[in-house]
């Protein structure tokens, strides 16, 4: 792997420059990440699923329970949980740890809901953000000129609790009001592609503060980000937003007409043209954080590469340019019948942390392998949850 300048910036100075991609370096690349083994099958759709509906649609998530036990999520809406003393012990439950209601209503964010970020600093009351989506196509309900199921899509993130050890989990607050990032825009079926907020990493405890990056779809490319969240230790139901100066509220919610936007604008983390971050970890020895997303890079001379990257940071806000971690390809990349790769994480069982939020000097990347397979002369998808070895270097003198 090749060394690159750090990059370090905010939103605000990015957006003047983001087609050159030229930033103010902040010194040299503090930490390398490499693949350090094999890959493994952790779980497979095609050999061990519940049912149809259980596969792997988000990132890795897990914490440890009351009794040491590692719990892990990878969950689609029903939120399925695996259950061991490591990762290679984990065994699947079948039961669902949360299903939303499936209200058609757009303002409520109750339809289906994803476990996206857990925290817990006993093993028993645990805390989460889910990702709560709207889709129309869902309920037979209009959408103007929809020619995807994605259309009209209204997303937000909301807040959960579990008291008895992330078996069952509650919105913490009755809908609306459970959702601490609702969608900056009230839902219209004239809109194909709203303002949301869709995605938040796990969440890292630092300095007396629960920290995740949520992502901000806008109503093109050009507007969506990675933003930075926080939320007190002590009430992780209440979150902030950073702002480029401070953080503040992401949203008001008022007791008679549901959400209603007080503050939904963040600054842009992360180097401009990324998806969304998906996992965040800390470097407890060198205290520098580390991202991984999916991306694809363009060079001068025509190529590309794409796969699975990261970036590092001191303080969440200041992240250096994309890295290659894992080269693979990506759906746009795939043709028919080829695997791709989506929902990359990083996980050290072996941290002290309880929601496995630090790593040392090895840890593993988990991923999900999205795998076409013909049946009856059509195209289905299998998904593998993956297991890679990666080890961490630090260049700091």
């Amino acid at each position: 792997m090749h060394r690159n300048a750090i990059i370090g910036f905010l939103g605000s100075a990015v957006l003047a420059v983001a087609a050159a991609w030229v930033v103010q370096s902040t010194g040299a690349q503090a930490l390398d990440v490499q693949l350090a083994g094999r890959d493994s099958v952790l779980f497979d759709t095609a050999v061990s699923a519940c049912d149809d509906s259980h596969l792997p649609d988000a990132p890795a998530r897990a914490f440890r329970d009351g009794q040491g036990r590692m719990v892990l999520f990878a969950p689609n809406f029903r939120n399925r949980a695996f259950v061991g003393q490591d990762l290679e012990s984990l065994h699947k439950d079948c039961n669902s740890r949360f299903a939303a209601a499936g209200k058609a209503d757009p303002g409520m964010l109750d339809d289906r809901t994803w476990l996206h970020a857990i925290y817990t600093d006993d093993g028993e009351n645990v805390y989460a953000l889910g990702s709560a989506s709207f889709m129309p196509y869902r309920h037979d309900m209009p959408c103007k000129d929809a020619t995807q199921r994605t259309d009209c899509w209204i997303n937000g993130l909301v807040t959960l609790k579990s008291s008895d050890g992330g078996q069952h989990f509650t919105y913490q607050a009755k809908p609306p009001h459970h959702a601490p990032f609702p969608p900056p825009m009230a839902y219209r079926d004239d809109r194909k592609r709203a303002p949301s907020y869709v995605t938040a990493t796990n969440i890292v405890r630092w300095k007396d503060y629960l920290y995740s990056i949520v992502w901000r779809r806008g109503v093109d490319w050009k507007s969506s980000r990675n933003c930075l969240a926080r939320a007190s230790a002590a009430d992780p139901s209440r979150w902030q937003v950073w702002d480029g100066k401070k953080f503040v509220e992401a949203a008001h919610l008022t007791p008679d007409n549901g959400w209603e936007v007080y503050q939904t604008d963040c600054a842009r983390v992360g180097p401009y043209g990324l998806t969304s971050i998906r996992g965040i970890v800390r470097h407890e020895a060198s205290n520098t954080f580390i991202a991984v997303y999916k991306h694809r890079r363009k060079h001068k001379d025509g190529t590309s590469e794409h796969g699975i990257y990261y970036s590092t940071s001191k303080d969440m806000i200041n992240w250096s340019m994309p890295r290659l971690l894992l080269a693979a390809d990506l759906k746009p990349d795939a043709g028919p019948g080829d695997p791709f790769v989506a929902y990359p994480s990083i996980i050290d069982e072996d941290s002290q942390d309880r929601i496995f939020g630090t790593v040392d000097q090895q840890a593993s990347l988990l991923y999900v392998k999205l795998v076409p397979v013909k049946r009856n002369g059509k195209w289905a998808m299998t998904r593998k949850l993956m297991r890679q070895p990666i080890s961490f270097t630090s260049d700091e003198k």
